[in-house]
């Protein structure tokens, strides 16, 4: 059987709009929880995740500061 990897793109600001980038972290969490390899790969604005404050004080941004600070211990990768 052939194994293919899961790519969760996301591109929107987290600044504007962290909901897209919360998702692509949450579906690639429970891919991994599943044991399918995923991925979490950001692009455009997204890549702002990597600065402090880039991610607005609501539930779903600080679901997504909480998922980003846990890095890739879930077991699924991340790239630019």
């Amino acid at each position: 059987m052939e194994r293919r990897k899961l790519i969760f793109f996301t591109n929107s600001d987290p600044a504007i709009d962290p909901k897209p980038a919360q998702m692509a972290y949450h579906f690639a969490t429970v891919a991994a929880r599943t044991g399918l390899e995923a991925e979490v790969r950001l692009a455009g604005d997204a890549v702002k995740l990597a600065l402090p404050n880039a991610i607005v004080a609501t539930p779903e941004g600080d679901d997504l500061r909480q998922k980003v600070q846990l890095g890739t211990s879930p077991g699924y990768t991340i790239s630019l």
